[in-house]
């Protein structure tokens, strides 16, 4: 069977992730093999047991050979166990490596994939994979690969017992083969179209969940299903011909086997009428011909069996390769100690664009000094989020450089670079766990310096109300609290991990005015040396910050305090006036 290029790349790579593995696969091999050895006797046994015992009448004959029978199934149980126990590890341990690597490396792609691929999809591909590639673990893979074994030794016992009957088995199994060969290649390109049809489903799905809101709001519940009868038409079309096509494979073995052994019994039924074979020889020959023809088959059935393992190892593959935000020459960047920042942060000439060339930033230039309280401003879609998506290296600039303490930030380690900063947006995100792990976090701090944070953030009050208090469960994305209480619990995650550099993204937008006030001055007092950049529109904070940065249309308009820019800025001086409105 001719095997193309990319291929034979994606079955190598196969054969690596069993490596680890390779004595454990040996042991099975080696029971399987040897059960094999002790299951090819037993036609000699019975040919024994059949024309020496049950013609010839003689009980101690039949008694003998009927132990050794229940002898060699005993054996053969028992190693059948200690296969099925080693095999069954190599195959769930393979998939739990395949689903951990993935895991892993999902976590370490850029920001950029999560926006163009939903979760829904991303689980549904990786698990899709994952099974695929591990069903070659399994009981029938082990099995072909100790066919060759069977098949000769079965060949030798045909050949022992009548070698005319031979060449009968040996002419009719090779024509299966072209059969199976049409097969294979129908099943792949169906499973390619399966798999296609199946990334479109798993996007729209998570996208129409993601818009539950919307959906119910705008009563597009009837569209929506719809459009789900629509994508599931072509999924259960193509599923129906994969059955098809399986089944028609089964059909074909099983034809094939039962023509085999329909021969069999016309020519060795004459044999024996004209005396030139025995009853216990054809039962012999039979069964070894069922040695012969289904390791064959077996082995004709990889090619249709990996149908759709290929195509599903190399959607696996292409995941694994996808770039990630930790680049190649990580060993070579700089690591860097916290204790060792100052926090100064600096745009040089920074441009950016995403993958259509629209231009989002132009030209950015600004500093921001160690201790400088800055707040950014500027109207939706001016380029705020993606200057603070820069700063955190979600995203690289098209151009220019963003420095920390005169140091390019891709310069720098990235786990030790997001050490230096926390954030807290307007778009909270809690895991579905309780408040202390979601404050706590992983970062090895006190139940005091926790206590002292929540007080810190307003949080301390509504938290020591609840029945359970710091236990408590928030649900899915914090479902279980307010969007202040979110904020007050996200601000107290960012307080306790005390960075040097701290970003407010509209961070106090669902606070009363008492604990917005509250947060300021603590901002103030306890972040006196740190660098503290807020992206607002509320005036009062405005008035306290150093200095105010100005974003127009992807630019920076103007840099300065409240006051000298609402007197020279028309663009900041209009921004000020909407928000005042907006509170009134």
């Amino acid at each position: 069977m001719n095997i193309k290029k990319d291929d034979k790349e994606i079955i190598n790579k196969i054969i690596q992730l069993f490596k680890p593995y390779k004595w454990k696969i040996v042991l099975v091999i080696t029971c399987i093999i040897i059960s094999s050895a002790l299951s090819l006797i037993t036609p000699f046994i019975n040919q024994k047991l059949i024309d020496e015992g049950l013609v010839m009448k003689n009980f101690d004959i039949i008694t003998k050979y009927s132990i050794y029978t229940l002898m060699l199934i005993i054996i053969i149980q028992c190693l059948g166990i200690v296969e099925t126990r080693y095999r069954s590890y190599i195959e769930n341990i393979l998939s739990y490596n395949l689903e951990k690597e993935a895991f892993k490396h999902t976590l370490k792609l850029k920001m950029d994939f999560f926006c163009s691929t939903n979760y829904a999809e991303i689980m549904s591909n990786l698990r899709t994979d994952i099974n695929n590639i591990s069903q070659i673990a399994n009981q029938s893979t082990f099995y072909i690969v100790t066919s060759i074994f069977r098949i000769m030794v079965g060949i030798v016992g045909l050949i022992v017992i009548d070698w005319r009957l031979s060449i009968l088995v040996m002419v009719v199994t090779p024509v299966r083969y072209f059969l199976v060969k049409y097969l294979a290649k129908k099943r792949k390109d169906i499973f390619e179209k399966l798999i296609e049809n199946y990334e479109k489903y798993y996007r729209w799905y998570g996208d129409t969940i993601g818009g539950v809101k919307e959906i119910k709001i705008w009563g597009l519940e009837s569209l929506k299903t719809g459009e789900l009868i629509k994508q599931q038409r072509n999924i259960i079309r193509q599923n129906i011909k994969m059955a098809y096509l399986s089944k028609v494979n089964e059909i074909s073995e099983t034809v094939f086997t039962q023509i085999i052994t329909a021969l069999i019994y016309i020519i060795g039924g004459y044999m024996i009428i004209g005396e030139m074979f025995t009853i216990g020889k054809l039962v012999a020959f039979i069964t070894y011909s069922a040695y012969v023809t289904a390791p064959i088959f077996a082995i004709m059935n990889i090619g249709y069996s990996f149908a759709s393992v290929i195509p599903s190892a190399k959607r696996y593959f292409n995941f694994m390769n996808m770039d990630d935000e930790i680049s190649a020459n990580n060993a070579k960047l700089e690591g860097i100690e916290k204790n060792n920042v100052l926090g100064n942060i600096e745009f040089r000439n920074v441009k950016f664009s995403y993958e259509n060339n629209q231009s989002v930033l132009r030209n950015i230039n600004f500093k921001i000094e160690s201790g400088e309280k800055v707040a950014i401003i500027g109207s939706n879609g001016s380029g705020k989020s993606t200057i603070i998506n820069l700063i955190l290296r979600f995203l690289t600039p098209s151009s220019g450089e963003i420095l920390l303490d005169g140091k390019d930030i891709n310069s720098i380690k990235l786990r030790d670079y997001r050490r230096l900063i926390s954030i807290v947006s307007q778009d909270i995100y809690l895991f579905n766990d309780t408040i202390r792990k979601n404050i706590m976090l992983n970062f090895r701090r006190t139940d005091e310096d926790m206590y002292l944070a929540t007080k810190k953030t307003g949080a301390y009050n509504f938290i020591e109300e609840m029945p359970k208090k710091y236990e408590t469960v928030v649900g899915e994305k914090g479902s279980k609290l307010s969007g202040g209480e979110r904020q007050k619990v996200a601000m107290a995650r960012a307080f306790m991990r005390d960075s040097k550099i701290l970003i407010l993204d509209e961070a106090t937008a669902n606070y009363d005015i008492e604990s917005e006030c509250k947060v300021n001055n603590v901002i103030q007092e306890s972040y006196k040396d740190k660098t503290v950049i807020i992206i607002t529109h509320k005036p009062d904070i405005l008035l306290k910050v150093d200095k105010i940065i100005v974003i127009n249309d992807g630019q920076v308009e103007a840099v300065g305090t409240h006051l000298e820019l609402y007197k020279i800025n028309n663009f900041y001086r209009e921004m000020i006036t909407k928000s005042l409105k907006a509170t009134i």
